[in-house]
């Protein structure tokens, strides 16, 4: 499970102590958003009305490296994955194509492996 906080130090201590006191919980491990990869998927459905705006719509899915994972003869649903800001910036632009259903993950993350470079400095 990720969970994703900004917050001072005493706040984020407390947080780091209550869930590692939790029973089922295994390790906790706080990342710094430079030192992870950083991810989260959303499904986007749209029902883009009419066929001249499907190119356009296309265009899009394209640039934010979109997949369509479900068609019908009125919607299309959209899979886009990256940063937050990416995918709100999809969403943002998919409400002028008839934005009408919206799923997210959340953020997922992992830590980053240190390059050769970094270790050897």
């Amino acid at each position: 499970m990720t969970f994703t906080m900004h917050s001072d130090y005493e706040r984020f201590d407390q947080m780091i102590r209550t869930i590692d006191g939790l029973i089922d919980v295994q390790s906790v491990e706080p990342l710094e958003m430079r030192d992870a990869a950083v991810r989260e998927l959303a499904l986007v459905k749209l029902s883009p009305g009419e066929p001249a705006t499907k190119p356009e719509i296309m265009h899009y899915i394209d640039t934010f490296r979109g997949n369509i994972v479900d068609v019908s003869p009125s919607t299309l649903t959209v899979e886009i994955s990256g940063d937050p800001d990416k995918i709100n910036a999809f969403i943002r632009l998919a409400r002028s194509f008839g934005l009408s259903e919206v799923a997210r993950t959340g953020v997922v993350a992992l830590s980053r492996e240190m390059s050769s470079a970094e270790v050897e400095s």
